[in-house]
């Protein structure tokens, strides 16, 4: 008897209890047909495994494990062999650890600054968000471990995440949010896929059909899991019929939604059969053995060479760096005695080891005169450590001055309110200024602020957040043992205010317009010519290098890259590539293929940048995927200078349906109707599953209002994430994690409603 017959001949109570987790970090099992139980772990840069009873939210005490740089470091590494290699480490660590399945990595696309948990995400771009992806990956599944990448889809937005709609075009939908995802699953091939918490065009992702059976599974062929984020199944019917395998975590009440629809003829028991069988293939093919023990020492080893190759030297006037023998260095800033180097949230690891700026420069050769903390962490005024800053640096010929965000700002869950740093650090920094010294100003946070006060300092070494190892690489940098070879890979905007989806992206809690459609990031910058800070694609090096001989031959773009400097370094040949659009007045320039190379003083190197299936195609509404016409490809540094421009004819060209739409129109015919305002009555609002905790006040039953009361108190809470999560959750979301059964979740419903009495006795004698 085969697999598919095994699982017809189990009864569709057992199928249906298999679509939903046996506990919090793993799937069910089934003997029957031999289906073992596998774990899963959160993982985009570091193992999250419990090794305690989680919490509510599944967050407890974790085992410790190396803490690489997050994505948004790795991404302006341009390097994506050194994103397979990271994805090796983390899955070596997942099979000691027995972890089947690493959560990881996110690829979603860095729509606005503000996005609380962009440093999970590689960039704003969808070509360096899939190649990296994709890298991750097949590093992960080398040795068996499965990845799982996420969030899909169009999850760009932390504010509300359970409850917005995101309202996209399709070609904006094809080539910006889904792109990345397809280069992921088509060159990385993924074991799973994570869906979003938020909806799409009215339709949650985890029942959303046209992005994962006929997209996701038809369209790219992925014939793996699809499994949602943790509490992230609104309606488990509809979840399955779009093809979704496994809702995580355990959800008592769900295979009775699913019992009923079958026998009620309102859901063809064949797809329960396909996801159980989607499960079972996994389950067959997944690590269930640990490996032998790691070399931590070495990962972290490795963690420093990941770190080493992200930092973005992005100002250096003068040659200030590297800093030369003698120099008598004064280091200030509560970041480098206390490195600022993962995000918080879910992806949150307990690392094996941390160093620190401060520690390592005492271990080097530097002369260092001393350390000032110069600025409360958590901000808030105070003179006292500004002015011990300042007396410190009296005594010293170069100021290194570490700034960041504080942990508290970039957070799953919640946005950040401005893109600023803290204005105690913006004040230290202008005090120290007038003193003359040369200041070397060290970034530490997870993605764009903004660096209008980058006048203060002559140079300026954005580090992201680099993981455990981070601060060597800082100091080897600064030193000139490594030469810093990383390039953005998002834009910074002279203002907050210049971002695209600026007057959008927080206008409505429930609705969320992409009007820019297309122009997201530096896309838009660059077709409307709008000035920017620092370029996406761009850093600076020790060396300099000189471009020659560029040329298009039938397969791609040649240039000889040459070293001219007086050290080795590294330079990222970038190729984008303007596709010759019939209804837009501005056809944005696209990253379309890079390489970075390294060179010692002197060396030249022919290099090759291939054309591939995403070089020259678009989105025409009526068409779907099309391409002709002639397209225009650059040669550059970053995605603003360039130093080769060429034509390349793809057949005839697309005709399109009347005038070109400038952007403003463009903009304009994407913006959907106003968002109503919520309007309830107290006591007049029927609860059902969907009902926002935040709306339970509004509901007839005491049982209501106490637990929206008691809701209230949590976000109050320290605990930031918890209390940012409680404003807009469904209470699906909150009974599925008080592990009520089905009779229990109509109890809690029922007495919401105003029938007290039934409802408690379901809830304490389930009848």
């Amino acid at each position: 008897m085969d697999d598919r017959q095994k699982i017809g001949n189990l009864p569709i109570e057992k199928k249906a209890d298999l679509l939903t987790g046996s506990a919090f970090w793993q799937s069910a099992e089934c003997a029957e047909i031999g289906m073992d139980a596998v774990t899963l772990s959160d993982g985009p840069h570091g193992l999250r495994v419990q090794d305690k009873m989680p919490n509510h939210l599944g967050m407890g005490t974790s085992c410790p494990s190396t803490c690489f740089p997050t994505s948004a470091a790795m991404a302006c590494s341009w390097d994506t062999e050194l994103g397979e290699e990271i994805g090796k480490y983390l899955g070596a660590e997942a099979a000691y650890m027995g972890v089947a399945m690493v959560l990881g990595p996110g690829l979603n696309i860095k729509r606005s600054p503000k996005c609380g948990r962009n440093f999970e995400y590689f960039s704003e771009d969808p070509y360096l968000s899939g190649k990296f992806a994709a890298a991750y990956v097949r590093g992960i599944q080398a040795n068996g471990t499965a990845s799982c990448i996420k969030h899909f889809a169009v999850n760009s937005r932390e504010r509300a995440r359970m409850v917005y709609d995101c309202r996209v075009d399709e070609a904006a939908l094809r080539e910006t949010y889904l792109t990345g995802f397809e280069i992921a699953v088509k060159e990385g091939k993924p074991a799973a896929v994570m869906t979003a918490y938020n909806k799409v065009n009215g339709v949650y992702c985890n029942s959303n059909k046209h992005l994962v059976s006929d997209i996701l599974r038809g369209e790219w062929g992925f014939d793996g899991l699809v499994v949602s984020d943790w509490g992230g199944t609104f309606d488990k019917v509809s979840s399955v019929k779009a093809g979704v395998d496994l809702e995580m975590p355990r959800c008592k009440f769900s295979k009775d939604e699913v019992i009923a629809a079958v026998k009620g003829g309102g859901l063809d028991e064949k797809l329960v059969d396909d996801a159980v069988a989607r499960q079972l293939a996994f389950s067959h093919a997944a690590q269930k053995v640990k490996s032998e023990d790691v070399d931590w020492i070495a990962h972290s080893r490795f963690a420093r060479r990941c770190a080493e190759n992200s930092l973005v030297l992005l100002k250096n006037e003068g040659g200030v760096l590297p800093l030369k023998k003698g120099e008598r260095v004064a280091l200030i800033g509560d970041f480098a005695r206390r490195p600022r180097y993962q995000g918080a949230g879910s992806s949150l690891v307990n690392p094996t080891f941390v160093d620190s700026i401060f520690g390592e420069m005492q271990k080097s050769e530097l002369s260092l005169t001393g350390f000032a903390r110069g600025f409360e962490r958590k901000g808030g005024e105070s003179k006292k450590l500004r002015s011990q800053a300042v007396k410190l640096a009296k005594n010293a010929d170069v100021l290194v001055v570490c700034l960041g965000l504080p942990e508290g700002m970039e957070l799953e869950s919640c946005d950040r309110r401005h893109i600023e740093l803290p204005r105690n650090q913006l004040d230290l920094l202008s005090a120290l200024r007038p003193l003359g010294k040369k200041i070397v100003v060290v970034l530490s946070c997870g993605g764009v602020v903004d660096m209008s006060w980058d006048e203060n300092c002559d140079a300026l070494i954005h580090a992201y957040l680099s993981g455990q190892s981070g601060g060597g690489a800082v100091v080897k940098a600064l030193s000139g043992e490594i030469n810093p070879s990383g390039r953005l890979a998002e834009t910074f905007p002279l203002r907050e205010e210049d971002v695209p989806c600026h007057e959008i992206y927080n206008k409505y809690p429930y609705k969320m317009d992409y009007a820019e459609g297309i122009y997201v990031g530096y896309k838009y910058y660059n077709a409307l010519g709008v000035p920017v800070k620092y370029p996406f694609g761009y850093g600076l090096s020790y060396t300099t290098f000189c471009y020659s001989d560029a040329a298009l031959g039938s397969g791609g773009a040649y240039v000889t890259v040459s070293n001219t400097g007086s050290r080795g370094g590294a330079a990222v040949v970038q190729m984008y590539i303007k596709a010759p659009r019939p209804d837009l007045e501005h056809s944005p320039a696209e990253l379309k293929g890079f390489k970075k190379v390294f060179l010692e003083a002197g060396q030249s190197v022919r290099v090759f940048i291939p054309f591939d299936e995403y070089s020259f195609r678009f989105w025409d509404k009526s068409k779907g995927w099309v391409e002709g016409g002639d397209y225009t490809v650059f040669l550059g540094e970053n995605s603003r200078d360039f130093f080769f421009e060429g034509t390349v004819n793809r057949g005839k060209a697309i005709e399109g349906e009347g005038k070109k739409l400038s952007y403003e129109q463009y903009f304009n015919s994407h913006i959907s109707p106003v968002e109503p305002k919520k309007s309830h009555k107290k006591g007049g609002l029927e609860a059902t599953l969907m009902t926002e905790i935040y709306d339970l006040k509004y509901c007839k039953g005491f049982v209501a209002r106490l637990f929206a009361w008691i809701a209230g108190l949590y976000s109050r809470s320290k605990d930031e994430l918890l209390s940012n999560s409680m404003t807009h959750l469904p209470i699906r979301f909150i009974l599925l994690f008080m592990k009520y059964d089905s009779i229990q979740v109509q109890g809690f419903i029922d007495a919401c409603n105003g029938h007290f009495f039934r409802g408690v006795r379901k809830i304490l004698f389930k009848k």
